[in-house]
C-alpha cells in the first residue's frame, strides 16, 4: 500500500529514523562492551530488531506501508518480498520467541539462585541504564507520532514499533532487576 505523507510526518519519520540509528548504535557498540553473555543476548536481539524498525521507517519515508503480521511481531512486506520474505519473516519471529523465552527462564533462575545484592558489574549497570533510558525515549517518542498522522495503517505501524521498543525496555529492565542493578519499590 502507498502512502502520500504530510510534510510534517516525513519530519516525524526523519526524527524517528534518528532514534532508530542511534538505538542499533548503542546497542550494537554495547552488545562488544559487555563480558555478560546474557546481556550480550539482549543487546544483540534488540539491535537486530531496531534495524527491523529503521528498514520499516525508510520503507514509510519513501510511501510505502509495509503490512505488520499481527500474531505477535515481524514484518511482511506484501506483494515486494513475496513468499521468500514471508519465511524469513516467519523464521524471525520464531528466534525472537525463543529469545525472550530463554532470557525469562534465564532471568528466574538467575532471581531465584542470588540474592539481590549488589553482585553485578557496574559498568554493564551503566550499559543498562543508558540502554533503559533510551527506550523510554524512543517509546515516547513513538506515541507523540502515533497521534500525529492521518492515515491509521501507518499509525498501526508504529504502534507494532512501539510496543516491541517497550519490550526492549521490560527485556533490561528484567536483567537489571534480576542482577540487582534495579529494584522497584
Amino acid at each position: 500500500m502507498n502512502v502520500n505523507l504530510t510534510q510534517k510526518e516525513k519530519q516525524m519519520l526523519e526524527d524517528q529514523k534518528t532514534h532508530e540509528q542511534t538505538c542499533i548504535q548503542k546497542y550494537n557498540k554495547y552488545a562488544n562492551e559487555t563480558s555478560c553473555q546474557q546481556l550480550k543476548g539482549i543487546f544483540q536481539n534488540n539491535g537486530k530488531i531496531e534495524q527491523e524498525h529503521l528498514n520499516t521507517i525508510n520503507q514509510l519515508l519513501s510511501g510505502q506501508v509495509p503490512q505488520m503480521n499481527q500474531q505477535g511481531g515481524g514484518q511482511q512486506q506484501g506483494q515486494q518480498g513475496g513468499q521468500q520474505q514471508g519465511q524469513q519473516q516467519q523464521s524471525m519471529q520464531q528466534q525472537r520467541h525463543q529469545f525472550w523465552e530463554n532470557q525469562q527462564n534465564q532471568q528466574q533462575m538467575s532471581s531465584s539462585t542470588k540474592s539481590n545484592s549488589q553482585n553485578y558489574n557496574q559498568q554493564d549497570k551503566d550499559l543498562c541504564t543508558d540502554m533503559l533510558m533510551t527506550e523510554k525515549f524512543v517509546s515516547g517518542a513513538y506515541d507523540t507520532a502515533i497521534f500525529e498522522f492521518k492515515d491509521p495503517q501507518v499509525r498501526s505501524v508504529l504502534n507494532h514499533i512501539q510496543k516491541e521498543e517497550q519490550q526492549h525496555g521490560e527485556a533490561i529492565y528484567k536483567y537489571m532487576e534480576s542482577k540487582g542493578m534495579y529494584q522497584a519499590k
